[in-house]
């Protein structure tokens, strides 16, 4: 059902489960990311207010969509997707213009647009990641850290234990061995 080393794995499957075991299971992965879903909408020049609201907003697309959950990667990848695809949205609705996805990071690439054109390129990088995380799962994992949750290269240093400098050198190599994986994307873009 889920990644190996879940954190997460007993909340989401009583989320599945239902009854009691569903409110237990969204209020213990609420505690958890919630904080760190506010924080990075407000490092997104989120104002607190809607930042607060839009983590509601991730927490009821995770229960609306947790059948959908494969397992194949951390939940935590999987909501801070939900996450970046919200403050998209938002950024959208809000701004009324067109997002600039640099500010976000490479992977929201990903879900860049729901228009059918782009549906191919979304794919094709999810599916590009994917191979990437299964060949180099502990890079995979770092990338998505400071993607999706934001961490800062001192972040990464500290978990990793390297100093803030091997950190940024580390983060650097796990992007161009992520190229190759999304080299054959290019053509969605070129089109």
């Amino acid at each position: 059902m889920s990644a190996a080393g879940d954190p997460d794995a007993a909340e989401v499957a009583g989320l599945r489960a239902g009854g009691s075991e569903r409110a237990a299971g969204i209020a213990a992965l609420y505690r958890r990311h919630a904080g760190r879903l506010l924080g990075y909408f407000v490092r997104q020049r989120v104002p607190r207010g809607e930042a607060a609201d839009l983590v509601q907003e991730v927490f009821v697309n995770v229960v609306r969509h947790c059948a959908e959950f494969r397992g194949d990667a951390k939940f935590g990848t999987w909501l801070w997707s939900i996450a970046r695809n919200a403050l998209i949205d938002h950024l959208r609705r809000s701004r009324g213009v067109e997002v600039d996805l640099d500010e976000l990071g490479e992977e929201a690439l990903a879900a860049a647009s729901p228009a059918p054109a782009d549906a191919g390129l979304r794919d094709c990088v999810r599916r590009a990641y994917a191979e990437f995380a299964a060949a180099h799962r502990d890079r995979a994992e770092t990338l998505a850290l400071v993607a999706f949750e934001g961490w800062s290269a001192a972040e990464v240093g500290a978990y990793l234990g390297r100093t803030p400098g091997a950190a940024r050198e580390y983060l650097s190599q796990c992007r161009k061995k992520l190229r190759p994986f999304l080299e054959r994307c290019r053509e969605f873009l070129l089109s």
